[in-house]
């Protein structure tokens, strides 16, 4: 279909009753669901009457984080600046507020991306181990998952799954996300109760909320 330089995802359903138009923020392209008895000249009229509200939420979505040399991000709170030595052996190398990446420069983006995730890993768990203390609950098992959909979610055995992404955002938003996993373990809902639940150990948590809103699709196109 001529949709011009515009990225569209088309997709054809048999349960649609008319045309439907989103933009999804992780693909950053727009969504169009057709039913089945669509002629394609009728859907291609409805994208180009459509195409100021494309173009204006796809200028809208927030940039993902740039990881070019000297570029600095933020890890867990920390800021490090990334730097590039082609003759270095080790992948990656983390000292104070540098990480150095080595290699060739067209790897550096996904040694960076590697580095991070191993990181996220690590360190995110035992945060959530530490929340989970003073909750006083215990999850059965924690991991670290590259959900490009949501930033955790728990299982009713009891398993939390965190989106190693977490770790690049503020502090108070990172413990919103752990505190709502970790809610669930208490009602697994989004009763009064269970926000009561969450406001109990973080009272901010609308502003951790309004965050995720305005940054997090950001975050969630990187890697």
């Amino acid at each position: 279909m001529n949709t011009g330089d515009r990225p569209i995802l088309w997709r054809r359903s048999a349960r649609a009753r008319r045309l439907s138009l989103r933009i999804d923020p992780v693909l950053r392209q727009a969504v169009v669901t057709c039913p089945l008895s669509l002629s394609l000249k009728r859907a291609e009229e409805f994208v180009s009457a459509h195409s100021v509200w494309i173009d204006k939420k796809l200028a809208a979505l927030p940039a993902a984080p740039r990881l070019v040399p000297l570029q600095t991000i933020t890890l867990n709170d920390h800021e490090i600046t990334l730097h590039h030595d082609p003759d270095q052996r080790r992948p990656a190398l983390l000292e104070a507020s540098r990480l150095t990446i080595g290699g060739a420069i067209d790897r550096f983006e996904t040694r960076v991306l590697f580095f991070m995730k191993h990181h996220s890993a690590i360190s995110l768990p035992p945060q959530l181990s530490q929340h989970a203390v003073t909750m006083g609950c215990r999850p059965t098992s924690i991991v670290c998952s590259n959900a490009r959909t949501r930033w955790g979610s728990c299982a009713r055995t009891g398993r939390i799954m965190l989106n190693w992404r977490l770790a690049l955002m503020p502090g108070n938003v990172r413990d919103y996300v752990m505190i709502h996993e970790l809610a669930h373990l208490t009602h697994f809902d989004h009763s009064r109760a269970f926000w009561r639940h969450v406001e109990r150990f973080h009272p901010e948590r609308r502003d951790a909320q309004n965050w995720l809103k305005e940054h997090g699709a950001g975050l969630l196109a990187l890697g």
